[in-house]
């Protein structure tokens, strides 16, 4: 598997392409009309990542692409099974040969929620981040399986000491600085791994504070570990209680940064920043401060930020955390039914509507489907029920559900890659609950098989009395 998914990286020249763009430049074996999408790096509190191009292989097995980079950057590019991680330089050229396209299984295809096989850059050249990173983590990830294996199988434990020696050396072979921040970044958390530290050491802490790296997964990794709970902890301590009074109004800001650099393991404000949101985030689900606070605090920072990255995460998860809020308007689509018609958000107004995420492949959502049939028909005209099909061929879809005679309107969801991500699919088949003005009722709602009928006939009830009442 490892000399299959091994990817070459050869640097063609270092000059400046225009300004701060970087050249893609690849061969594909066996991916003639297959596609291949870049991403940026996914940040370490939503997971979001953007899709950055999406590109289709030409019939010679090649591809070219150009893409705006700031100093450095990290991309990963999603082909065939594989997710490609690389790091990139602006002004720079690169040309990538990609492992032989292997066709995903039928399992692979009907899993919405698929996950690609993760492997990093190797480069050959005088450019040698990639190359650099990728041996500090062959030998991060061989250590800490060692470390691990010893434990879980009752081995003879490892000698943790030589091993974080040998570690250590690596240092003196890195001839790239942000390699050698990389490894810095690895070893402390290595360190903090091996000696069952509950938190790193001073000059750890130092180092953290040093520099702001968000996308460089080694440093934003070691700050999710260190700095986990870290506010809720400040918050129950007697010292830094009042924390949590300000943090549960909604601010002032600064006063909630001046409390976090009090304490003295963060001094940097671009990090106390992100440490705020990576917190806030986890709390605002798990209940640890009131959600009207946090989402002040959160909409204050997507403007005020100090740190251009952390305006715009707390942009992000802003807008998350409010996109399927019942009450609110669920995020659009352009999707076509069997005839070609096009159907948005707004072509559900005037009718409650169950709107389904369902693949014809699984039973699961055949039989779901069943069961609303039994009984939607006696509410069809106050309530419309709208089944977007995941199905990689929309025809054959229709044509497995076809014997279900089902009185729903199908909409093909096959082409769209942002649907599971904007309404956050857990799982498949899923269902949200819409009332007549595209308000979320219910989102996500319980399965029909848990009694969803009951939930959506008393919605409708309430709807017709404020009707006759109006």
């Amino acid at each position: 598997m490892k000399k299959i998914i091994i990817t070459s990286l050869i640097i063609l020249y270092s000059s400046i392409i225009l300004g701060r763009d970087i050249q893609l430049n690849g061969f594909a074996p066996g991916g003639s009309g297959k596609f291949i999408e870049l991403y940026s790096q996914p940040d370490h509190v939503t997971g979001h990542s953007d899709l950055i191009e999406r590109i289709q292989i030409s019939d010679d097995e090649t591809f070219s692409l150009k893409i705006h980079c700031d100093t450095i950057c990290w991309f990963r590019l999603r082909y065939s099974i594989y997710e490609i991680i690389f790091v990139a330089r602006e002004g720079n050229s690169y040309e990538l040969e990609l492992p032989y396209y292997k066709e995903k299984t039928r399992a692979e295809k009907l899993n919405p929620f698929f996950t690609y096989i993760p492997t990093q850059i190797n480069l050959a050249g005088t450019e040698n981040t990639n190359n650099e990173i990728k041996y500090i983590d062959s030998l991060f990830y061989k250590y800490g399986n060692l470390h691990t294996r010893s434990m879980v199988l009752g081995k003879p434990p490892v000698n943790k000491d030589s091993l974080l020696r040998s570690f250590a050396h690596i240092e003196e072979s890195l001839s790239e600085e942000y390699a050698n921040w990389y490894f810095k970044y690895r070893y402390s958390f290595m360190k903090m791994v091996f000696r069952k530290q509950l938190v790193p050491g001073s000059e750890d802490i130092t180092l953290l504070n040093e520099r702001f790296l968000p996308d460089m997964p080694a440093y934003i990794i070691l700050v999710g570990v260190v700095f986990n709970g870290y506010l809720k902890r400040l918050a129950n301590d007697s010292q830094t209680s009042s924390l949590r009074g300000y943090i549960n109004s909604g601010g002032p800001y600064d006063k909630i940064v001046n409390l976090i650099q009090e304490a003295g393991m963060i001094k940097d404000t671009s990090l106390t920043e992100f440490v705020m949101l990576l917190n806030l985030y986890g709390e605002y689900y798990s209940g640890g401060f009131i959600k009207e606070g946090v989402e002040d605090i959160f909409r204050w920072m997507s403007e005020h930020a100090v740190n251009e990255y952390n305006r715009k995460l707390a942009g992000l998860i802003t807008e998350k955390i409010n996109k399927l809020k019942p009450g609110n308007t669920p995020p659009d689509f352009k999707l076509e039914d069997p005839r070609g018609n096009i159907y948005t958000l707004d072509s559900l107004r005037g009718k409650y509507t169950l709107l389904a995420f369902g693949n014809s492949e699984l039973p699961e959502t055949k039989y779901e489907l069943d069961i609303l049939k039994t009984w939607t028909g006696e509410y069809k005209d106050s309530l419309a029920v709208v089944v977007i099909l995941l199905d990689e061929d929309f025809d054959s879809s229709l044509e497995r559900l076809r014997a279900g005679n089902y009185d729903f309107t199908f909409l093909d969801g096959s082409e769209s890659t942002n649907l599971l991500g904007d309404y956050e699919i857990k799982y498949i088949p899923s269902f949200y609950f819409l009332n007549s003005d595209l308000r979320l009722i219910l989102s996500p709602a319980i399965l029909p098989s848990e009694n969803l009928k009951n939930s959506v006939v008393l919605q409708l009830f309430d709807g017709l009395m404020d009707d006759i009442r109006n």
